[in-house]
């Protein structure tokens, strides 16, 4: 009868064993995998940025991180005739630009790009804050817009004459 007392410890004994070694494999697999995470964050900063440098003469916005779906292989060029029917990413620009004027618009004081992109609906969130802030300096530089300067911080105000032409 011992033996058989022993034998069901014994047993619990080699399973505690295989889930303890199934356990420290499962957390050395997650280290690796959010090293890779890591490492795949920095990668896809650096290209964002290079992607701006690059796309920002051409008018392309950046690519979203999530949900990306490629549709061909490289950006569309943005036709001057494209208008805010089209679907491409002056489409995506207009609406962006559209909810920076009615927020700015709606500002009794000047506001920061981070005010700004904080105060947008998620679908436009979603276009980047990168985005937001060539849109708000596009109406700068129409004159639709100022910006202040308080100490490092840049500041938008919506100018009331842009009211009297809209």
């Amino acid at each position: 009868m011992s033996a058989e007392a022993a034998a069901p410890g014994s047993l619990s004994d080699v399973y505690a064993h295989q889930v303890r070694a199934d356990l420290e494999r499962v957390e050395a697999e997650i280290a690796r995998t959010e090293a890779r995470l890591e490492a795949l964050r920095a990668d896809r900063l650096l290209l964002g940025r290079l992607w701006e440098n690059l796309g920002a003469a051409e008018g392309a916005a950046v690519p979203r991180a999530r949900g990306v779906r490629s549709r061909q292989a490289a950006p569309a060029p943005v036709a001057p005739e494209s208008g805010p029917a089209s679907r491409g990413p002056a489409a995506r620009r207009g609406s962006v630009r559209d909810a920076v004027v009615r927020f700015l618009r709606a500002c009794e004081q000047p506001v920061s790009v981070n005010d700004i992109f904080a105060g947008l609906p998620a679908a436009v969130r979603s276009s980047g804050k990168v985005v937001v802030r060539n849109a708000v300096e596009a109406l700068v530089a129409k004159g639709d817009a100022e910006r202040s300067r308080e100490g490092q911080s840049v500041r938008y105000t919506w100018v009331a004459a842009a009211d009297a032409d809209a």
